[in-house]
């Protein structure tokens, strides 16, 4: 068992956890706890030529959705300092975030492993978790963002110079 573990998380075959995540909005680092919706999809049309009955032609067309991206995060006690923060980066509802954003996932040894990142969104929902008296869960809130187009940055060696 130990030589497979140690086999998944080496050489260029290892897996990547996906608990260690940096949120930044330009230069701002924030936490949360939860980031969903990493996803990148495409409109296509299909055709069928006369002719060619057998075979179906796709043809990539301007999206008509965007896509969105869904944060998660615990409220805290200090919540008013958190939302002068979030107002002024546009984490509000109807808010407009006009600077990159970059989704940083760090590997086991410390480095920047992937970068995903759009130029700019809008918060188009905004959400707290359901209150419960007879439970005791951590107050979730959520932000959702329509986003320009999520892309995977390419990693170099410069990147870790």
């Amino acid at each position: 068992m130990g030589n497979l573990k140690k086999t998944l998380n080496s050489g260029m075959y290892g897996v990547m956890h996906n608990a260690n995540f940096i949120l930044a909005i330009g230069q701002e680092l924030l936490s949360f706890s939860k980031v969903s919706n990493i996803s990148r999809a495409l409109d296509y049309d299909s055709f069928v030529e006369g002719g060619l009955n057998g075979r179906v032609r796709s043809f990539v067309k301007p999206k008509q959705q965007q896509e969105t991206l869904t944060l998660e995060k615990g409220v805290g006690i200090s919540r008013s300092l958190d939302m002068d923060a979030y107002e002024k980066l546009g984490l509000r509802p109807g808010g407009r975030i006009k600077q990159a954003v970059t989704l940083i996932v760090v590997g086991e040894d410390d480095f920047e492993d992937r970068y995903y990142s759009f130029d700019e969104g809008v918060v188009v929902k905004w959400e707290v978790g359901n209150l419960d008296a007879l439970g005791c869960e951590v107050l979730i809130e959520r932000f959702e963002i329509a986003h320009s187009g999520l892309e995977e940055v390419a990693m170099t060696e410069a990147n870790y110079s």
